[in-house]
């Protein structure tokens, strides 16, 4: 793995060598000056990923130095120095966007634990930044967002299908996006500027669903005040789109059919025939040929509408779109509440991936929604994640450890195997041990 590019300033000269030093030997590319204004000078011909400086400096000061930094580049990470007595300076300079502080004189180990954390960060805020950029273009389908072959796929399909009138039928689990789907199938149509009009079938008795579809005049029913259109005719010249279709009774069934042969159909109550041109599409979580072989599902309709089916994969079949679509979500949330979010931390990545998503994309985007509002910094963890989506019973295999076994042996045992079962995440290990991540960063460098 690539080191970050260091730029040091201190004005003690055997400070500044003998930190050049240790981190040149520990892989770092480290540069260093005595004051302010020559790191303003090394900064405008060189480019550097983490200055750090002490807070006293003669001339130009250090927060003076780190306003300079943040105001021509808000990318580069700034650790200030400073000794026990001067604490509030540095807490003043964090305050003013300087990312960690370290006392002086400064711990070798822990500077270099902090150098690790503020480049994962720094790579993942340029991570989240090219995902951004390619959601406006490769992997970003109208709403259908993805970059797996499988949903590549699908949008070769929509651009094949949206040119032509026939029927379309989507299959997939609940959640996966069919009505996307239906909708990016219109709005590449000819039809696109014409209505786009959505049903649900599911929780509407039957009547009620004849109504809804065909309309009904004045008197047709208990409650029918006054005439009223149907789906159909409001979606007349443009597309219908009916979800959960396998939900439909028998009787409604024939008299869709029926406007899907013909173009027609009468309203609730009515004698007068109606004629719509509508492009139909329609979608299901249930296996139809299974419904049609049961008696639920008339035949010849299963045929009528299986012209062209596109099949919805499940967010557990697509695993590697789940970091695509999660900072998607989190861009679509952080602007809805207004906050600055710049993405998720590599372990709450590793835990949504490692999830079975039963609920598919529905069920991710409510995740990340209640992350976005319970967030209080710049990136998401695993803390703002529901304990469901982490259970506790996966965390508990039994270590056992033999009589004889010294405490610092135990100890590097139960830490080694909690890692194990998060998957070698720290903040994960650190939350199930009831320790401090920092302590296992320390132990796990120590072992290492």
């Amino acid at each position: 793995m690539t080191k970050p590019k260091l730029l040091l300033v201190e004005d003690d000269k055997n400070t500044l060598d003998g930190l050049i030093k240790i981190l040149t030997r520990s892989g770092y590319a480290a540069s260093g000056v005595s004051s302010g204004y020559e790191a303003l000078n090394q900064l405008s011909r060189e480019s550097f990923d983490i200055v750090i400086t002490d807070m006293k400096l003669p001339g130009m000061g250090g927060l003076s130095l780190l306003q300079e930094i943040k105001k021509k580049d808000e990318s580069i990470a700034i650790i200030v120095m400073t000794a026990y007595s001067s604490i509030k300076s540095a807490v003043d300079a964090v305050k003013h966007g300087a990312d960690e502080y370290l006392t002086k004189p400064v711990n070798v180990e822990e500077l270099e634990l902090v150098l690790e954390k503020l480049w994962n960060k720094q790579q993942l805020i340029l991570q989240n930044r090219q995902l951004k950029e390619e959601l406006k273009d490769k992997y970003k389908f109208s709403e259908l967002v993805g970059g797996s072959p499988q949903m590549h796929r699908i949008f070769k399909m929509i651009e094949d299908v949206a040119p032509s009138t026939a029927s379309v039928l989507i299959l997939g689990e609940t959640g996966t996006g069919k009505e996307l789907v239906a909708h990016a199938i219109h709005y590449r149509s000819e039809r696109a500027g014409k209505p786009f009009v959505a049903l649900h079938c599911a929780a509407l008795s039957e009547g009620v669903l004849e109504s809804e579809l065909f309309g009904h005049e004045k008197g047709a029913f208990t409650g029918a005040i006054q005439s009223r259109k149907g789906r159909f005719e409001l979606a007349d010249g443009g597309t219908l789109f009916l979800d959960e279709l396998a939900e439909m009774s028998l009787k409604v069934q024939v008299k869709l059919l029926r406007v899907l042969e013909k173009g027609e159909f009468e309203r609730v109550g009515g004698e007068k025939t109606i004629k719509v041109d509508v492009r139909f599409i329609a979608a299901t979580n249930r296996n139809l040929e299974k419904e049609v072989s049961e008696g639920r599902f008339r035949e010849d309709l299963f045929y009528r509408l299986n012209v062209i089916s596109i099949h919805l994969p499940s967010l557990r079949e697509r695993k590697e779109d789940i970091p695509i679509l999660s900072n998607y979500f989190v861009v679509k949330y952080a602007k809805k509440y207004k906050k600055e979010i710049k993405g998720l931390d590599p372990e709450a990545i590793k835990v949504l991936c490692s999830h079975h998503w039963h609920g598919n994309i529905r069920e991710l985007e409510n995740t990340i929604e209640r992350a976005v509002v319970l967030c209080k910094s710049d990136t998401i963890s695993i803390d703002q994640l529901p304990e469901g989506i982490i259970p506790d019973n996966e965390y508990v295999p039994v270590i056992k450890i033999p009589i004889g076994t010294t405490l610092k042996e135990a100890e590097k045992e139960i830490i080694q195997k909690t890692l194990q079962v998060t998957n070698g995440s720290k903040q994960s290990a650190a939350k199930i041990l009831g320790i401090s991540t920092r302590k296992i960063e320390y132990k796990t460098k120590e072992w290492s």
